[in-house]
């Protein structure tokens, strides 16, 4: 994910996920709002330039592809409020908690 290194606010999702792991499922999209999320990192600091790592355990990537909805998900029974923070981009939070990406891409072959 994106993030303004000033603001700490969440700007995009980006990153390498190659299809071929995807779970092919049902995926109906929850209401959202529009709005913005704050990143907050107590180690390490957020820093122009650097990344910082979600490592790929324990997250799931769904894919819908009646839809073209894609969800990465740390766990699926968690609730889940969604913020769409971008066309196409919704985070999902529990609290604080960073639990999922909704995006909507679009594929190009």
């Amino acid at each position: 994910m994106e993030v303004a290194v000033d603001s700490g606010r969440a700007l995009y999702v980006w990153g390498y996920l190659p299809k071929e792991s995807w779970k092919r499922t049902e995926l109906k999209l929850p209401i959202s709002t529009g709005g913005s999320v704050t990143v907050e990192l107590d180690d390490p600091p957020l820093e122009a330039g650097i990344s910082v790592s979600i490592t790929r355990s324990n997250w799931h990537v769904l894919f819908d592809e009646s839809s073209g909805l894609v969800r990465v998900v740390r766990d699926r029974q968690i609730s889940e409020k969604l913020v769409e923070i971008a066309d196409g981009v919704r985070l999902g939070l529990n609290g604080t908690e960073l639990i999922s990406f909704w995006l909507s891409p679009e594929f190009v072959d």
